[in-house]
């Protein structure tokens, strides 16, 4: 089952071609993540200039920014990519494909294991 929730963009950021990519919460919406320490919420699937579709939950294709191995956690790269991770307490996925940068990889989104502090 893949959940796909419609949440709002942050003001004035439209993400609109950015399918693939990782977003994470900000204060008036979603944004990008911009850092591999960015608690990321899902995929986008459908971006939009005010709104767009996020895969929160389940199976999604991902841009790669980096070395991507089947059976690894990603976390997101630092232009809201996604990478491999060694031990991250910002894992939020599961690759289930193998690929490098400019790949497109099939990754199952699990949620993020970072605390909110």
């Amino acid at each position: 089952m893949n959940v796909i929730k419609t949440l709002p963009n942050k003001t004035s950021t439209d993400l609109t071609g950015k399918e693939g990519y990782a977003v994470k919460y900000d204060t008036s919406g979603i944004a990008l993540c911009s850092a591999i320490t960015d608690q990321a919420i899902g995929i986008i699937t459908v971006g939009g200039d005010t709104e767009s579709d996020v895969c929160v939950f389940g199976e999604c294709v991902a841009l790669a920014g980096a070395a991507i191995t089947r059976g690894k956690h990603v976390i997101p790269h630092t232009d809201g990519t996604v990478k491999n991770t060694a031990s991250s307490s910002q894992e939020f996925a599961l690759a289930l494909e193998t690929g490098v940068a400019g790949d497109w990889v099939q990754i199952v989104v699990l949620g993020s294991n970072k605390t909110v502090s």
